[in-house]
């Protein structure tokens, strides 16, 4: 990858790679997580997807893309530790499989996304502005009508003690719904002028073409946060029941752990996790899900940018007892080195295999590269991410899970209408 200063907090990532057939482009503005400005955030995304000065349709979008030979161009948020990411995204065919200069049209294309939106007035289009916001609230109201997802904020609710950093990437409805057109539009002329911002362009590019496209974009210098890693203290374990009208009741656990991205038993994290809970031939899928037949769907993942690890579990009600005690139980025969080498070597291979899946994912490729230049100390080069794979060892599985904190707990306890009129019938 070839690396261009174009300001101070502005970068040019150039990822040369003949594979692909398509290049993919990326401009991905970064700043901490704050309440303040999630919903500006998430607000901007949408607007910028959906509108800009000089294609301001639906149709418009279409019809220039198509010019392109069938480009996509669309936008999106997320998190990763204590930062929040607004990305643009387009991918091309690239311009050396056609008659036509895909890839510096994609360039104009993003140029007059970022610096010509659909403003006037000091603010956004109000009508298209108050559409955007309409349909983000119909989003995250059904996005809390998924239960999982419920569950899962109130989870994060619980276990954060940083509450920006216990918000969703794409906001909350409050959040969405206190903003206005101008002070939006304000937001985002200080988001240009002070966030961090990356720019990726990954296929078979000539680099010194790249750098002249991008040099007019004109970016100024910028002070921005190096801090990306999220770590809180111990605290008192919560423990809080909902009862909710759902036929499948939720059981969700956090633990705290103390290991990071790129730390010396990071390796050993992934291969405990894929043990316990992440693939179908783990402890928690096939003891308490299989062989017990305690939980409809059941699992473990992990944030390594906050210290966070999940277990979840989807089960009937009278189960929980049970089923909390198996699932604490397959955590604790971790950590007394009850498994086999064969479990652990088939974790390794499973996680070889999504390695190199990955490797063949243009928008994976640059989100490594996009970690790699976060935090370049940390990062991992396939040789050694292989290796460090291989030495993990039966005794750094035990350290990892007994390093773990049971932090939180979140019940959603289901019932059904007809239940509770049944149960009130009876105390009658």
């Amino acid at each position: 990858m070839t690396e261009i200063k174009m300001a101070d907090g502005v970068m040019l990532h150039l990822i040369k790679k003949s594979k692909f057939k398509t290049v993919r482009l990326m401009v991905r503005f970064r700043e901490e997580m704050s309440a303040d400005t999630l919903g500006k955030r998430v607000l901007i995304s949408n607007m910028l997807e959906s509108t800009n000065a000089v294609y301001q349709t639906g149709k418009d979008f279409s019809r220039k893309l198509s010019e392109m030979y069938g480009a996509s161009f669309t936008t999106g948020v997320a998190k990763k530790g204590k930062q929040h990411l607004l990305s643009l995204n387009m991918s091309i065919v690239n311009p050396k499989l056609v008659d036509f200069d895909t890839l510096g049209a994609a360039v104009d294309f993003l140029k007059i996304a970022i610096f010509q939106p659909d403003a006037a007035n000091g603010q956004f289009n109000p009508e298209i502005f108050k559409r955007e916001q309409r349909n983000l609230l119909h989003y995250l109201a059904s996005m809390n009508d998924d239960r999982s997802y419920y569950a899962s904020r109130q989870l994060a609710n619980l276990f954060f003690e940083d509450e920006n950093q216990a918000l969703p990437s794409v906001g909350t409805s409050e959040l969405i719904a206190k903003e206005n057109p101008k002070a939006v539009f304000e937001y985002y002329q200080k988001m240009l002028t002070d966030n961090a911002i990356d720019i990726f362009v990954l296929g078979d590019v000539d680099e010194k073409r790249m750098i002249e496209r991008f040099a007019d974009f004109n970016f100024t210098d910028r002070a921005v946060s190096k801090e990306i890693f999220y770590q809180q203290s111990l605290t008192e374990s919560s423990v809080v029941t909902d009862e909710k009208e759902v036929a499948q009741s939720i059981l969700q656990f956090a633990y705290q752990m103390p290991i990071a991205y790129g730390d010396k038993n990071y390796l050993a994290l992934q291969v405990m996790n894929g043990l316990l809970g992440g693939f179908a031939h783990s402890k928690l899928f096939t003891n308490v899900r299989e062989k017990a037949s305690l939980a409809y769907s059941i699992s473990s993942t992990f944030d390594s940018f906050t210290g966070f690890l999940k277990i979840a579990a989807g089960i009937d009600v009278e189960n929980y007892e049970e089923a909390k005690s198996l699932i604490f139980e397959q955590l604790e025969a971790i950590k007394s080195g009850d498994f086999t080498e064969l479990e652990v070597e088939q974790t390794k291979t499973m996680l070889r295999n999504a390695y190199f899946v990955g490797q063949d994912s243009p928008s994976n490729t640059i989100e490594l590269e996009y970690v790699k230049a976060l935090i370049p100390d940390k990062f991992l080069p396939m040789s050694e991410f292989l290796k460090a794979l291989e030495s993990v060892s039966k005794a750094d599985l035990i350290s990892v899970a007994k390093s773990l904190n049971l932090q939180a707990e979140y019940f959603m306890k289901g019932f059904t209408v007809n239940q509770e009129k049944m149960e009130v019938s009876l105390e009658k």
